[in-house]
């Protein structure tokens, strides 16, 4: 339990998803074509994920 209530707090979360919510904005008046928004995506979602790899491998190595 305690991890959902940290993943909800943390930055990097709410920083993707703002990104994302932009895109999906962007996405949906025409601006940002298919292709782009899900490459985009790919490389947010991507990023997050190796973000949270590499942080709590790197908290591993510190203890």
């Amino acid at each position: 339990m305690h991890e959902i209530a940290q993943r909800w707090s943390s930055r990097k979360f709410w920083a993707a998803m703002l990104w994302q919510a932009l895109m999906v904005k962007l996405l949906a008046t025409g601006i940002l074509p298919v292709a782009v928004f899900e490459s985009l995506t790919w490389l947010l979602l991507g990023g997050y994920f190796l973000g949270n790899v590499a942080q709590k491998w790197l908290l591993k190595e510190k203890s």
